[in-house]
């Protein structure tokens, strides 16, 4: 196996359960992660209409990976703060894998 071989060769956990102490380094140090989803959707600030209190049709391209930075998990869904400074939070079973280029996380 040759050295560029070894170096490609990434490391993926593909449970929840085992991806707690991975997923808190990645809260503490602030990493810039990248987020599979499922199904595609509009990754944005939603504007929403003061007078009747309903979010506006949003606007942009639909997408399934997006970056962004891990503040807060549980068992059940993750919330990531994008550098726009939106703040989502995305249930667990939307999630394909979310890796910082090093680690990665398949859960099944």
């Amino acid at each position: 196996m040759t050295r560029a071989q070894r170096t490609q060769r990434r490391k993926t956990i593909h449970s929840w359960k085992n991806a707690k102490p991975l997923l808190e380094r990645w809260r503490k140090d602030l990493k810039t992660l990248t987020i599979e989803l499922k199904q595609p959707r509009v990754i944005d600030a939603v504007p929403i209409d003061f007078v009747s209190g309903e979010p506006i049709e949003r606007e942009g391209k639909p997408t399934t990976a997006f970056q962004g930075q891990l503040i807060y998990f549980t068992n059940a869904d993750l919330t990531i703060r994008r550098s726009s400074g939106a703040i989502l939070v995305i249930d667990c079973y939307e999630v394909v894998a979310v890796s910082d280029g090093k680690m990665r996380l398949e859960p099944r």
